[in-house]
């Protein structure tokens, strides 16, 4: 009865975010990349499991006892002075039989000019958002697990301010004897307390299905994630309707396979990780290959490399340090950095 519960519940919400236009919507802060590991794995990947801490605001249902007292710390760069960051901390509560963990993902926009209509300024003015998350998991039997995030959110643009509420629903499917882990997601589901201006709106509402399968015979995950299954028309994220136009407004002439293939794969990200060495691989090598921002971000008719990113991880000694860069267009890419550990390494009695 509980899993028949479980599944109840989690079409009833498909079927409220199904009816959100992608245009529409705040908080986008939180769609981006927690971890340099999730950038460098093409932005998210919801079905790993292993003792990364940083993979439970990803997906909260795979929070487990190897990440208890994992330590993660996140940052970012991005274009025109703008940083994100992540950081995040496990741990049981409730007399330790409740995995718990808490974090903060942020985004600072740094200071821009104000001007009027005529580019005269008068002065400067800064933004930045923050979300304060809370995610625990629960073990419904050997195989299944699920999960729940949830996030209070802060937002201050220039003189706007503004409060809001979202939370994850995951959950998570082993089958151990296939190497095979797979991950469904809905992730922020919720929306504004306290909008900007009187109107409120949801936040940025993704529905994920992701599989992961390691190989019995090489030191290799391959991922394959779906997003955005709340939402079939990704070809130009139009506020006002779905439409074919595409992304530098031309009318859509191509066949209709044509179309449909594409759209396809604007909902999926692909990724691969090597781990190289004893213990779980000191080193990682990860790449990854978002299709959808390769779409929004080529500009034609110049190729590029948008839409692929790669990175690596390696643990020294207790201390593990991953490395990613992704490439957006032609302008370049940008480097996204974390540090993590586990305090059980450095006391036992801890």
């Amino acid at each position: 009865m509980k899993i028949y519960s479980i599944i109840i519940v989690l079409f009833l919400n498909i079927s409220f975010v199904s009816a959100q236009i992608g245009g529409y919507g705040t908080y986008k802060f939180l769609s981006l990349a927690p971890t340099a590991r999730m950038t460098a794995l093409g932005d998210h990947v919801i079905s790993i499991n292993d003792d990364d801490i940083g993979m439970a605001i990803e997906n909260p249902a795979l929070l487990n006892n190897d990440m208890m007292k994992g330590i993660s710390i996140s940052h970012k760069f991005l274009f025109a002075g703008i940083n994100s960051g992540y950081a995040a901390f496990g741990f049981k509560a409730f007399k330790k039989k409740i995995p718990l963990f808490a974090g903060i993902q942020y985004i600072d926009y740094g200071e821009s000019d104000m001007t009027d209509v005529y580019g005269d300024k008068y002065g400067k003015v800064s933004g930045s958002e923050y979300a304060l998350i809370i995610g625990s998991s629960y073990n419904v039997y050997d195989r299944l697990n699920i999960g729940i995030n949830t996030k209070f959110i802060y937002s201050s643009l220039a003189s706007y301010v503004s409060s809001g509420i979202a939370v994850d629903l995951a959950a998570v499917y082993f089958i151990p004897s296939k190497m095979i882990t797979t991950g469904f997601m809905i992730k922020n589901l919720g929306g504004q307390l306290k909008s900007y201006t009187g109107k409120n709106e949801f936040a940025p509402v993704n529905v994920m299905f992701g599989v992961t399968k390691k190989l019995a015979h090489l030191p290799f995950r391959l991922s394959v994630t779906a997003n955005y299954l709340n939402r079939w028309n990704l070809l130009y994220d139009n506020p006002d309707g779905e439409n074919n136009i595409l992304i530098l407004g031309e009318t859509n002439t191509r066949s209709k396979f044509s179309e449909f293939s594409d759209n396809l794969f604007r909902h999926i990200n692909f990724s691969g990780e090597f781990m190289l060495g004893k213990n779980g691989g000191p080193l990682r090598l990860r790449i990854g290959y978002n299709y959808k921002k390769s779409r929004e971000m080529t500009v034609y008719p110049y190729r590029s490399f948008a839409g692929f990113s790669f990175g690596f991880g390696i643990r020294i000694k207790k201390i593990r340090f991953d490395y990613a860069y992704s490439i957006y267009h032609l302008a370049g890419g940008k480097s996204h950095f974390t540090v993590s550990a586990n305090l059980n390494d450095f006391n036992k009695k801890l």
